[in-house]
């Protein structure tokens, strides 16, 4: 159950999308949130997504729709991710046929950039919703509402 909570460093890479690159108070912008997930991501998703079955099944070989909702208009992108978690693909745009949808807003980005403790910010957010994923298709839909469930228990347990 310790490994499930780096599961949420995912999650945090993309609520962080922008983190290492964004001023205070500045917009996020795409090119910004595709540095980070090129530059940032890749290199450490071995690091990023635990070698358990379940968590793989939910981030790795996925398209994942990504939104960022800015109060000017949302940036939505399309990340085609390996089965080891790598990004092979980054777009601009919703994808035609997404497995996952991965919500945050600018906001919230910004808290857990500044934060002096990104991880336990990111696992604040999403225990709290400012941070959403969710799997479009049924398939995805059980596979993430199992991965929720066994959170929300490692959340109850402290163990994240």
């Amino acid at each position: 159950m310790i490994k499930l909570s780096k599961f949420c460093v995912l999650l945090l890479l993309f609520a962080v999308i922008s983190g290492s690159t964004v001023t205070h108070a500045s917009a996020i912008t795409e090119e910004e949130i595709e540095d980070f997930f090129l530059n940032t991501h890749n290199p450490h998703v071995g690091e990023i997504i635990p070698d358990l079955p379940l968590i793989k099944s939910v981030f790795g070989g996925q398209v994942i729709h990504i939104i960022v909702e800015k109060p000017g208009g949302n940036i939505e992108l399309t990340a085609v991710i390996d089965q080891e978690g790598f990004i092979t693909d980054l777009e601009s745009g919703e994808p035609e046929n997404p497995t996952l949808r991965l919500i945050s807003n600018e906001e919230t980005l910004d808290r857990i950039k500044n934060s002096a403790d990104p991880v336990g910010e990111t696992q604040a957010a999403l225990i709290s919703g400012d941070i959403t994923y969710e799997g479009v298709g049924i398939s995805m839909l059980i596979t993430v509402t199992i991965v929720k469930i066994a959170q929300f228990f490692a959340s109850l347990l402290g163990i994240i």
